[in-house]
């Protein structure tokens, strides 16, 4: 019984994939083929439909998603429409070139959106259509929603429909080709909206084509009747259908018409480029599959070529079809072979039979897809967007209504951009200041030295930036370092962070040189820290005298100039020799020189090690003259700097107290003399100099400490 009922599912799924890729390919042709061209639905259609097999049977081949569905799309097929309605509109073709012109339009855009398409996935471009702004997505949608509306008004009268004309329904077209139709597409609207399920949309699409027939027969009109009243598709003038490609028919395209819908071509692509994106990513995120996004575009692409050379419309993998074949129970290749052999079949039974469709059916069909985009996305999206975002979606729906849809595309891309530059011009450029009081070098000097950097850190003030620089934010910086220039508390050195900072503009360069021009003025030593490669080569083109910037590779090499220079300028001269725990080294020596191991002169060559990683010991290490190190591994394995060591430094007591391994190596950078400290050795005989030592040794680590929080606090 199971087995039976999966076939039966089977079937059902089958089936209704087919009919369904039928129904949205008549739809989309007639989107095309509508106003002066609608004597060639019945071509259009056969050409759509035979187009669409091609592309569901590439697309069951090479895309990375088995199940997918590649089959023509209303967005592409409105845009076409638009483009095809504004070369038989104009008047500067020949009625008998109307035909050859659609036909050549149609191939070109194929062929042209393929090849761009195909190559976006062959040289991992794709990615890049992911930036285009959401607004301007949601705009786009809902003005496809608008037009995809449109168009099923124009199917219904049979000639291009507009905002601008749009009474012409109430006078010149029956009631009863639009209205029931279209209020049939709002109850499916709301019904698959409220009530969601994957036979919802061909079960109501059923039902109204029974009671469709129904009411003709109840009313007394036979199928003549209703073809002569305009209700069903037909009839069509032609409907045979063959390659076209013959010397008549292409010297009667008219390739400067083509030429003006350069526009066209290019959002065709674009949109099914970033249509194939996102649906290949919500199949896959819905069935659980891995998406290809490259082998996804090279795929799409090749079917698109093979449908162009047919004249079909393009398009990409189809969302809703595809999920809904996987939860009928179709896997592989069959939703795609359901598809094509769906086309097919309508193909080989003629549009004869197709005329006898009844035409609101179509009109249904499309105005419920309208209505479904302008839910979500002009309704709906009000709740997710801010205001302005919001004001895009709706200034790109008006433009596309009065104007046009690919002005439309432009100007709402304009207006995102405009509001990115206003928001992030408005962004805080400096992510943090802080002062010399908090912010040091990696050097540890002495206690004394460390209490005059902290008096007279004032004096320098650091401004970590952050974003890239262009004229928005380059302003916001030029009056933040103007009001440090001009500050109450007067200083004498201001370092500009670039670490964070991507890119510069020319306008943030020329900003930069003024402020170093002011900074000289005022008596500033300005230094220029962590721009990388492509910063500082824009600054050099730009600003190519100022060859006087202090441009230092990473702040701390600033930090450790600027400490130097301030503690140059320190009063006495007797720093190292009047140090606090220079003096209690000194005393420690006379009380412990009976015990030689307590304290222990060592001398160090350039390059020796004093303290290996890893290791654990009893002492610290007192740093008499000369320079010391400490070392890390990085990722790669490759020795980075951490700190360095200037006499009267303690060394190593962080370990000591706090009773872990040596978290470094130290080593010597030049000819140094330390004193070995064995703490653990000189506890057993405890005397006030030694508790003295560790008072002084933890009031170095207390106020390490403090300085973190504050510049934590700074931060």
């Amino acid at each position: 019984m199971h087995f039976l009922t999966r076939i039966y599912m089977f079937g059902v799924g089958f089936v209704v994939i087919a009919i369904t890729a039928v129904t949205l390919s008549i739809s989309f042709a007639a989107l095309v083929y509508t106003g002066p061209l609608s004597v060639f639905l019945g071509q259009g259609i056969n050409a759509t439909l035979l187009g669409a097999a091609i592309m569901a049977l590439v697309g069951s081949f090479f895309l990375s998603v088995r199940g997918s569905i590649c089959n023509p799309q209303d967005v592409t097929a409105v845009l076409i429409g638009a483009a095809a309605a504004g070369i038989a509109t104009t008047g500067n073709v020949p009625v008998e070139h109307l035909f050859p012109t659609v036909i050549g339009l149609i191939v070109t855009t194929g062929i042209f959106t393929g090849l761009v398409v195909f190559l976006a996935g062959a040289f991992k471009l794709s990615a890049l259509v992911r930036y285009a702004p959401y607004p301007v997505i949601a705009g786009f949608l809902a003005a496809t929603g608008y037009l995809l509306f449109m168009g099923a008004l124009s199917i219904a009268a049979r000639e291009t429909v507009s905002i601008s004309n749009l009474t012409m329904l109430f006078h010149s077209v029956a009631i009863i080709k639009w209205v029931p139709w279209v209020a049939g597409a709002i109850f499916l609207t709301f019904i698959e909206r409220r009530q969601a399920s994957e036979l919802t949309v061909p079960t109501v699409l059923s039902l109204s084509v029974l009671a469709f027939f129904a009411l003709l027969g109840i009313c007394g009109y036979s199928l003549s009747d209703a073809m002569e009243m305009g209700l069903l598709l037909g009839p069509f003038d032609n409907t045979s259908f063959s390659l076209p490609y013959n010397s008549d028919f292409f010297a009667k395209i008219e390739w400067a018409a083509i030429a003006s819908a350069a526009p066209t071509l290019i959002a065709v692509s674009g949109l099914t480029l970033l249509g194939a994106l996102l649906n290949g990513t919500g199949i896959a995120m819905t069935l659980g599959a891995k998406f290809n996004s490259e082998q996804d575009m090279k795929a799409t692409g090749l079917a698109n070529v093979a449908s162009a050379t047919v004249a079909g419309l393009p398009g990409y993998v189809i969302l809703g079809e595809s999920i809904l074949a996987r939860r009928m129970g179709l896997r592989g290749q069959v939703p795609s072979l359901a598809s094509a052999a769906g086309c097919l079949a309508a193909l080989y039974f003629s549009a004869d039979i197709l005329a006898y469709m009844p035409a609101g059916l179509l009109v249904m069909a499309v105005a419920y897809l309208g209505f479904d985009l302008l839910a979500t996305w002009l309704w709906e999206s009000r709740n997710r967007l801010s205001r302005f975002e919001y004001g895009i979606v709706v200034l790109i729906v008006a433009i596309a209504a009065t104007v046009g849809f690919l002005l439309a595309l432009a100007v709402g891309m304009l207006a995102a951009i405009a509001i990115f530059i206003v928001s992030y011009a408005n962004t805080e450029v400096i992510l943090s200041r802080s002062t010399g009081a908090t912010r040091r070098s990696r050097v540890e000097r002495s206690e004394e030295e460390s209490d005059y950097l902290s008096k007279v850190g004032s004096e320098l003030v650091v401004l970590d930036l952050t974003g890239y620089l262009f004229f928005g934010t380059a302003h916001r910086l030029s009056e933040a370092v103007q009001s440090e220039l001009s500050s109450e508390r007067p200083i004498k050195y201001l370092i500009l962070d670039f670490r964070r900072v991507p890119g510069i503009d020319t306008s943030a360069t020329n900003s930069l040189a003024g402020m170093l021009e002011t900074s000289e003025q005022a008596g500033v030593k300005l230094f220029f820290t962590g721009m990388s490669e492509d910063v500082e080569k824009q600054f050099a083109l730009a600003s190519p005298h100022n060859e006087g910037v202090k441009k230092i590779p990473n702040i701390d090499a600033a930090l450790e100039i600027i400490e130097g220079d301030l503690l140059s300028e320190e009063p006495g001269g007797a720093r190292v020799e009047s140090a606090r725990l220079m003096q209690l080294i000194e005393r420690l020596e006379v009380e412990y020189h009976e015990d030689p191991g307590a304290l222990e002169r060592i001398t160090l060559a350039p390059g020796e090690k004093l303290i290996r990683l890893g290791t654990i010991s009893s002492e610290c290490y007192f740093l008499l003259s000369g320079t010391l190190r400490a070392e890390i591994e990085d990722q790669s394995g490759n020795r980075v700097r951490v700190a360095e060591f200037q006499p009267c430094a303690l060394v190593g007591e962080i370990a000591y107290y706090a009773e872990v391994p040596r978290t470094a190596w130290v080593i010597a950078s030049t000819d140094s003399k330390v004193v070995r400290v064995d703490l653990k050795r000189m506890e057993r005989a405890p005397t006030q100099t030694l508790i003295e030592f560790h008072k002084a040794a933890a009031r170095s680590l207390a106020r390490r400490v403090m300085r973190m929080t504050r510049l934590t606090s700074e931060l």
